[in-house]
């Protein structure tokens, strides 16, 4: 499968009590990755809500390694491991981008559904960018 890779910088907000990125933050930067990717590749994240198509993220199994501060530059990696019909699992993982250690990983599941919350089939562009070699 297709790696694809995202930068950020810590900001402020985004600190706990102890400095460190908030655990919860982490989580905004995966979606920061897949959104961005999906702009990048010419598949605009708006146009699947225009067109009635959501996608969730149903799951999500996530380890913190190491704690991110304030000015750290992150590398964000995204990587589509499985898919079905109507979900798809992915692997996502930062990095500080000075150090090259990893500080936090997840697989998350996410699902297309339409506007009553059904699940409906994968749109194939999101399946071939994500799922085909």
């Amino acid at each position: 499968m297709k790696k694809f890779t995202q930068q950020i910088k810590v900001r402020s907000y985004e600190l706990d009590s102890q400095g460190h990125v908030n655990y919860a933050v982490y989580l905004n930067y995966c979606e920061y990755a897949r959104v961005a990717t999906l702009e990048a590749n010419g598949l605009p994240f708006d146009e699947y809500i225009k067109r009635g198509q959501f996608i969730v993220i149903s799951q999500v199994n996530a380890s913190y390694l190491a704690p991110a501060v304030l000015g750290d530059e992150l590398k964000i990696t995204l990587e589509g491991i499985s898919a079905s019909r109507t979900s798809m699992t992915f692997k996502q993982e930062i990095f500080n981008a000075k150090t090259n250690k990893k500080i936090f990983e997840a697989t998350m599941v996410g699902v297309f559904i339409n506007e009553k919350g059904r699940p409906i089939a994968m749109d194939e562009n999101f399946r071939k960018l994500f799922f085909e070699s």
